[in-house]
């Protein structure tokens, strides 16, 4: 997806916030605001990919705050606060007339978890009747039937920690129609996006096959930056598999298919890219 106008006060309303969580130092701040002010004006061109410029943008901040990882205590905080709701979103999926879709909208509602986008708020205290809520409302684009015939060797990109939790419910029905997943998570940390630490931490190993990480920090995918066994893996896949909106901007103009986008639609540029709401829930396969 190309970066939008409204692009530009989401990231930097996201710098202030993330060097927020590094340091209370506000000379410190002002002077990570400022750089990425800098990083902005080079990068904001017509026709970029939306995450290629939000890349540059964050890794300017986090070498001016010296901090690798601002996001770690809300990342650790997202998958306690999952894991405790998980058993009761379990069972609500298994008793579903249709675990199948129930389980990938429990995962989409899992994408809830995404903390610093400018106009949404993580509701922590109210993720369980998120859950039951989304259940009910659906999906404003439905594709998980054309997706049967093509659970081979599935490359699952994950998204969010916490999200990843219920990404598990997703993976296990996955898996009983003879699905082989292997999962694609960041080399290094960004944002509040799952590592390879963060998805043992969640059990998420325990039910895939295969972990390969994308070998950075690049926000979404970075064809450019991927190691070369991952880069493999995504081109010879059945189908993969992408959560969240970052995966989307990086992957929707770039010729990886077939695609089945999981997202929930938490900003307009996104939501007006889908031809959806903002708010509504996704599972679009492209092409």
């Amino acid at each position: 997806m190309k970066i939008r106008p409204q692009c530009a006060s989401c990231l930097l309303s996201r710098v202030h916030y993330e060097a927020g969580l590094s340091t209370d130092n506000q000379r410190l701040i002002e002077r990570a605001v400022r750089e990425a002010l800098k990083t902005l004006n080079e990068n904001f061109n017509y026709g970029r990919i939306a995450t290629e410029v939000s890349t540059a943008i964050h890794r300017t901040v986090y070498d001016v705050l010296g901090d690798p990882d601002p996001y770690r205590e809300i990342k650790r905080r997202s998958n306690r606060i999952a894991l405790s709701l998980y058993p009761s979103i379990k069972k609500i999926v298994l008793n579903h007339e249709d675990p199948f879709r129930a389980s990938a909208i429990a995962s989409i509602a899992g994408n809830s978890f995404d903390y610093g986008v400018l106009g949404y708020r993580v509701e922590e205290e109210n993720l369980k009747d998120a859950f039951t809520t989304a259940l009910k409302k659906g999906l404003a684009i439905d594709h998980l039937d054309r997706i049967v015939d093509k659970l081979h060797d599935v490359v699952y990109i994950t998204d969010n920690c916490g999200e990843i939790v219920f990404d598990k419910l997703f993976i296990e029905q996955l898996k009983k129609r003879g699905a082989r997943i292997t999962l694609l998570v960041k080399g290094q940390p960004i944002l509040t996006d799952a590592t390879e630490e963060d998805v043992r931490e969640a059990s998420l190993t325990e039910v895939v096959d295969d972990v390969i990480t994308t070998g950075t920090n690049a926000v979404g995918v970075s064809p450019d930056e991927m190691p070369e066994e991952s880069m493999r893996k995504l081109k010879r896949a059945s189908l993969i598999i992408a959560k969240g909106m970052a995966n989307y901007e990086s992957l929707s103009d770039r010729e990886f298919n077939p695609v089945l986008y999981m997202l929930r639609a938490k900003c307009e540029p996104v939501a007006e890219s889908l031809g959806v709401r903002k708010g509504d829930f996704v599972a679009m396969l492209a092409p």
